[in-house]
């Protein structure tokens, strides 16, 4: 079973993207403290095979948070669900390594394709 965890200030749309994944046969664990969640569960040893990453949050800066990710987990692929849909900040987030981008708002099957098409090797 491929482990997910999603990281996004939202606490419904992290809700309903568990609820979704685990009805499709993921193993899914949300983040809700953002980064602090996320470093905490993967220091703690949970290693997922994919992270959905939000870009924008109250306190913190995505981008940093794809950045350290990659730097100590590369093998970990990285999702990035955000709202905003520019040529620019699409670039920078690729170049930091995201493997890929999903904009909202999306439909659960759009992002159920997502995953089935990252490569899980």
């Amino acid at each position: 079973m491929k482990k997910i965890i999603v990281v996004d200030d939202s606490a419904v749309l992290r809700t309903t993207i568990q609820n979704a994944l685990c009805s499709s046969g993921y193993e899914v664990l949300a983040a809700a403290q953002g980064s602090a969640g996320l470093f905490d569960a993967l220091e703690r040893g949970i290693l997922p095979d994919l992270i959905l990453l939000d870009m924008f949050f109250p306190d913190e800066n995505g981008i940093d948070i794809l950045r350290k990710v990659k730097e100590k987990y590369p093998a970990i692929k990285v999702l990035v669900i955000t709202a905003m849909n520019r040529a620019a900040l699409n670039k920078e987030i690729r170049q930091n390594g995201c493997d890929d981008i999903l904009h909202k708002p999306f439909d659960l099957d759009d992002l159920i394709s997502a995953i089935q098409r990252l490569s899980w090797s």
